[in-house]
């Protein structure tokens, strides 16, 4: 079962029969991607169910709609607003920003449970392209949300609750940051950090012996087909949980994370140790240099700007049209990020490979993809699918 099996089948037990857990982690870790900037405010202090009762007016407005486009999230919330578990949960200090300028998204809320105990739950990205840049500023950088995120646990910690401080993806990361670098007072009521599959702090960016003192504590859950929440990663140890897609993005949206009775479901470790995908991941991150991932970032983005591409989803369904229009900007790259563009496709694909299938597949219809491009004037794409071909023809040779 999923998180949503999970509120269904076991939301009728209370928080002092059965004390959060792994399953309650990823629930709250999904909640907050719905988008509660229309119905909770800074200083608002509700239950779960009268959050429900706002929200669900809200959508009512066909103007709204946009808004709440995180559908996982809002089944979620349809599931928790009426069972003895969620429903007189309180919800408050609920914080969200989106700045394009800075690339900063950030968003977070606590919630009370009836033990005494807060659970602090950070957002991971959403589908915004701002979220999205962020995350690979992490690759090399500081980010404005891990500020914020410090910023927010400093403010709002209260000396006499214990708190479990919880995020996914890059939620994931804030939630780890801040613990690692709030004040120790503070750090001394967080009894439970738990990261699902987001990355973990760049090396240089946190004093060891300051990790150290929360190590103990922090819990790093990742999928079995993962991509994210090995990059720096920090845990002594990981817990894999098995999926039930072997779509790499899929994999990282916690809908897909199986539960086994009210704990995560672990999978078999050998073969997310040899996982292609995430090891093609890891060695791009680990090849290249700073300056190389700011360049090809910016440039990315830029590109994705210039062809009109401001979320997630325009990229997911967008189809050809949108996919020649971003490498028609990719080809007018500075020389140097094109380069990298063109290392990190070909070290993906090659690693991720399956031999002459897929070699075959490719070669029927790069033709037709050559073709489409050449239409568009995107002599770049061309060349592109030549070079992923022969790459992959070496491959096999070899």
């Amino acid at each position: 079962m999923n998180a949503l099996d999970y509120i269904r089948l076991r939301g009728d037990l209370s928080f002092r029969s059965d004390p959060f857990n792994e399953a309650d982690n990823l629930v709250f870790s999904q909640l907050i991607y719905a988008n509660f900037d229309n119905v909770l405010k800074k200083d608002d202090k509700v239950t779960i169910q009268q959050l429900a009762e706002r929200f669900f007016e809200d959508m009512k407005d066909p103007a709204n709609l946009s808004k709440h486009h995180n559908k996982d999230a809002v089944q979620i919330l349809q599931a928790m607003k009426d069972v003895p578990r969620y429903r007189d949960c309180i919800i408050y200090n609920y914080e969200s920003l989106l700045h394009a300028g800075t690339a900063e998204q950030f968003a977070a809320f606590m919630v009370d449970l009836p033990d005494r105990t807060t659970v602090v739950c950070f957002k991971g990205t959403d589908d915004s392209l701002i979220g999205w840049k962020e995350d690979c500023y992490l690759a090399y950088k500081k980010i404005a949300s891990q500020d914020d995120a410090l910023s927010y646990v400093n403010r709002h910690f209260n000396l006499f609750r214990k708190y479990r401080i919880i995020g996914h993806s890059k939620g994931g990361n804030l939630a780890l940051y801040a613990a690692v670098h709030c004040k120790p007072l503070i750090r001394s009521r967080i009894i439970q950090i738990i990261s699902n599959d987001g990355p973990g702090l760049r090396p240089g960016s946190y004093d060891e012996n300051e990790f150290n003192k929360v190590k103990d504590r922090y819990q790093l859950i990742v999928p079995e087909k993962d991509g994210v929440g090995t990059i720096f990663e920090m845990s002594p140890a990981r817990t894999i949980a098995k999926v039930t897609t072997r779509n790499i993005v899929e994999a990282h949206g916690m809908m897909t994370w199986q539960i086994k009775v009210n704990r995560i479901d672990r999978a078999d470790s050998d073969s997310f140790q040899t996982d292609k995908t995430r090891i093609a991941l890891l060695k791009f991150l680990n090849d290249s240099s700073d300056e190389q991932k700011e360049i090809f970032t910016e440039e990315l983005f830029k590109a994705f700007h210039e062809a009109g591409i401001e979320s997630v989803s325009q990229l997911a369904t967008g189809g050809m049209s949108v996919l020649l229009k971003v490498i028609k900007e990719l080809s007018e790259m500075d020389s140097v990020a094109r380069s990298i563009a063109i290392d990190l496709a070909k070290t993906f694909s090659i690693s991720v490979s399956s031999g002459l299938n897929l070699t075959q597949k490719v070669s029927q219809r790069a033709e037709s993809i050559k073709a489409r491009a050449k239409h568009a004037e995107i002599s770049f794409a061309s060349r592109l699918i030549e070079d992923y071909i022969n790459e992959l023809k070496e491959k096999e040779d070899s």
